[in-house]
């Protein structure tokens, strides 16, 4: 008797219609709209597209989503978002995109979409293993498709990017060729003859000279004069000159 009276009070406290009032029913009322969670990844989706096509990014590239806030409930009021994307594109890596609502353009909420940004391009790979200082054969490489991780400008497309170069260091087949792996042979070793020249008030003035060092076109080595034997330093022009400042 004592539990039945109990009951009876409880359901004339809190009636059947409390549950709508306190559960789905109250929720939509007062946060009538909604974003869903495939909306909010179409936002930072289109932010980072934006940004690739800011930094003139025109290769093959793929955009992953990896996570993304679920749907989020908003009050009533005009919707507005803004999203950003903190630093630099990471290439190769996880992206996340800062996403900003606004209601009667009072932030509202801040949430996070995370995006796996990978980006292809055609470059040169190396065919077989290539030595330290050894010259490149045309078949010594290929083209393939692969996903860079450095941005822009690290990766060498063209065969004429090779052409009389010489590996700084030893490259493994299958390894995408950098600019930072390639230099200019040696073409001067140390003790051969060489030529100096310089401009003095316009006239070209030449002497026999001694190289001190070796030197790849381009890179600068100490000479000595074969008649002063006076020791400069100079720019190698080719194989058997040198340009001193």
């Amino acid at each position: 008797m004592l539990w039945g009276g109990f009951f009876c009070l409880f359901v004339l406290a809190f009636p059947p219609q409390a549950e709508a009032l306190y559960g789905g029913g109250m929720q939509a009322e007062v946060f009538p709209q909604q974003i869903s969670s495939q909306k909010l990844a179409g936002i930072a989706r289109q932010q980072l597209e934006l940004e690739l096509h800011k930094i003139s990014e025109t290769r093959r590239h793929v955009l992953t989503l990896t996570n993304a806030p679920r749907d989020i409930r908003l009050p009533a009021g005009n919707l507005r978002y803004e999203a950003e994307i903190p630093g630099q594109i990471r290439y190769g890596g996880v992206q996340p995109v800062h996403i900003r609502l606004f209601i009667d353009e009072k932030l509202y909420r801040r949430v996070i979409c995370y995006y796996r940004v990978q980006v292809f391009e055609k470059v040169l790979v190396a065919g077989m293993n290539l030595g330290l200082e050894q010259a490149i054969a045309p078949n010594a490489v290929r083209v393939e498709d692969r996903e860079v991780t450095g941005g822009q400008g690290r990766y060498l497309e063209k065969f004429e990017d090779i052409a009389g170069r010489v590996p700084v260091r030893y490259i493994q087949m299958g390894q995408p060729l950098e600019q930072n792996m390639l230099q200019n042979p040696v073409v001067i070793h140390s003790g051969a003859p060489v030529k100096l020249v310089t401009n003095y008030k316009g006239i070209q003035v030449s002497a026999e000279g001694i190289a001190m060092q070796k030197g790849r076109v381009g890179g600068r080595i100490k000479v000595r004069n074969a008649h002063s034997s006076r020791v400069l330093q100079g720019k190698v022009i080719d194989a058997s000159t040198v340009e001193i400042s």
